[in-house]
């Protein structure tokens, strides 16, 4: 297994409210053991479950095998080496679903919520676009050519009066609810730590650099802000605790390199998957959970 790495350089901001998108799975959890634990009277032994923004998908250095796409620098990584965790599983993988958590096996990997147990002190959890298909949705505002040429996807999305990106979102508050109860009642004593997603995208976007136009680049963004109210308010509901890195990331979203915590469409920075975070954006997300949990 190999060593977590140190943080990139990183900015003074912080956030743990606020407003709060995705794409593939390990064949063996990542399995840090430190020297010892934090301290003498609260050891922690820190889970790590969730999608593709946590598992850090191309980012240097890649897990292998790698069905899951996860990097030794992703923020689970690197929150257990800032925490000092005692131990410290991840079973972060791309493209992952809040089905794949609970009950179904992604590419022949087990279920995640099958690393938690009664000793696990600390949850994080990134989850909820792919069960609200917003890889798609993306895709669909892409438009290489500008106005009037091509279909806004904010016009399609909402064209029936039921805005359809956003249905799809409030749909998934259930399952977000069902897998932080499942994580509890798996470890009863365990602090469960929900995050958003990130901000990819500057008011009315960058046209052409991130082909959305203005109105689709707002669209996009907000639904990803969207996922994340909901998020917090599932998290406040169920007795779990939120971190946004949404509004701390303004300013470094996928139209501002080199700085840039993710990209939007062309790889930027230190990023390879569009719509993903950069291995900045991965220190920085550790650094504001770690601010939160201390």
């Amino acid at each position: 297994m190999p060593a977590t790495r140190p943080s990139e350089t990183i900015g003074p901001r912080r956030s743990r409210g606020g407003y709060a998108a995705a794409a593939m799975t390990l064949g063996c959890a990542a399995v840090l053991t430190s020297g010892g634990p934090a301290t003498a009277e609260a050891p922690i032994t820190y889970v790590a479950l969730g999608d593709s923004l946590a598992a850090g998908p191309l980012l240097p250095d890649q897990i292998t095998p790698a069905p899951c796409l996860r990097s030794d620098r992703n923020y689970p990584h690197l929150l257990a080496q800032r925490l000092h965790a005692t131990t410290f599983t991840d079973v972060t993988c791309s493209s992952a679903t809040t089905d794949n958590i609970l009950s179904t096996p992604q590419n022949g990997v087990p279920v995640q919520i099958d690393a938690v147990t009664p000793d696990t002190t600390l949850v994080t959890l990134t989850i909820g676009a792919n069960d609200a298909k917003l890889t798609s949705v993306a895709l669909g505002c892409l438009n290489p050519l500008p106005a009037p040429n091509g279909v806004s996807c904010q016009a399609r999305s909402t064209a029936t009066g039921t805005d359809l990106g956003a249905a799809a979102i409030d749909a998934v508050a259930p399952r977000i609810a069902t897998v932080i109860e499942a994580v509890r009642a798996r470890a009863p004593h365990a602090r469960i730590v929900l995050t958003s997603y990130g901000n990819y995208l500057q008011p009315g976007g960058c046209y052409p650099i991130a082909p959305f136009w203005p109105e689709d680049a707002d669209y996009l963004q907000g639904l990803m802000n969207r996922l994340g109210a909901m998020t917090s308010a599932i998290a406040a509901e169920h007795g779990a605790d939120y971190v946004d890195f949404i509004a701390p990331g303004a300013g470094h979203d996928g139209c501002n390199p080199p700085d840039n915590w993710t990209v939007a469409v062309v790889p930027a920075g230190t990023g390879v998957v569009p719509l993903h975070p950069t291995l900045v954006g991965e220190a920085n997300f550790a650094r504001l959970l770690a601010e939160a949990i201390d």
